[in-house]
C-alpha cells in the first residue's frame, strides 16, 4: 500500500495512519525515515530554514509516532524506529540545522522509550554516509567518493540494505528487550568521513 504523504502536514500524517490501519486492520511497526536538509553556513541559515529543518526531521516524526501509538500499543508489541544521522553526534561544520534536528530526534527517541514501554519500543539508527538519491549527486565526484571510502574503516560507502537490516532487527521480536537505544550504522566512523568546505569568520 503506497500512501503519498507530505510529512510536514499534520492532516496528511493522520490520513496515512487512518488509511494504513483501515487497509491492514492493525499497525505493528512505524519507521520514521523522512528527513534530510542541505548544508548551509550558519550565517546563511535563515530562521525559516532552521525551523523547517526541525519540522521535517523531528516534529513530523513526533506527530506520526503520537498518531500511531494507539495502534502500535493495541497488540502490546509495537515498535518505532527513527532514522537519525551520525551528524547528531559528530561535529560537522555547515550542518547546523540538520545536525541540531537529528540530535533532537535521537534524544526524542530516548525520551519516548520509557513512557511508551513496555507496549511500544522506540529505538533509532544514526546512519553514516549511505548511497541514496540524496547523496548520489555528491558521490558522482570520484574525489569525494574516494575521500569518504578512505575515511571509513569499512572502506566503502553505505548501502540502503545496511540500514534496512538494522531496521528489521529493531522492528522484530529479536529485539524485544531493546528500547531507548541509538544504533550507529556507519561503517565504523568516529569523525565525519567528508566535510563541506567553508570560510571561517
Amino acid at each position: 500500500l503506497v500512501v503519498p504523504t507530505d510529512v510536514t502536514q499534520t492532516e496528511a500524517l493522520q490520513h496515512l495512519v487512518d488509511t494504513t490501519a483501515g487497509a491492514f486492520g492493525r499497525i505493528d511497526v512505524l519507521v520514521n525515515n523522512a528527513g534530510g536538509w542541505l548544508p548551509r553556513p550558519v550565517l546563511e541559515t535563515s530562521e525559516r530554514s532552521f525551523e523547517a529543518a526541525l519540522r521535517f526531521n523531528v516534529t513530523a516524526a513526533f506527530l506520526l509516532t503520537k498518531l500511531a501509538v494507539p495502534h502500535l500499543a493495541a497488540h502490546g508489541a509495537g515498535a518505532v524506529v527513527n532514522i537519525s544521522s551520525r551528524a547528531a553526534s559528530m561535529v560537522q561544520p555547515v550542518f547546523v540545522a540538520y545536525a541540531t534536528a537529528k540530535a533532537a530526534l535521537s534524544m526524542m527517541t530516548r525520551a519516548l522509550a520509557p513512557e511508551l514501554a513496555p507496549k511500544v519500543r522506540v529505538n533509532a539508527i544514526e546512519v553514516g554516509g549511505v548511497e541514496t538519491d540524496a547523496l548520489s549527486h555528491v558521490l558522482r565526484d570520484e574525489g569525494t567518493r574516494r575521500q569518504l571510502e578512505e575515511n571509513t574503516p569499512m572502506r566503502r560507502v553505505g548501502q540502503p540494505e545496511d540500514v534496512a537490516a538494522a531496521v528489521v532487527y529493531l522492528a522484530a521480536p529479536a529485539s524485544s528487550w531493546v528500547t531507548g537505544k541509538i544504533f550507529e550504522v556507519d561503517g565504523g566512523v568516529e569523525a565525519p568521513a567528508f566535510t563541506v568546505p567553508f570560510t571561517p569568520l
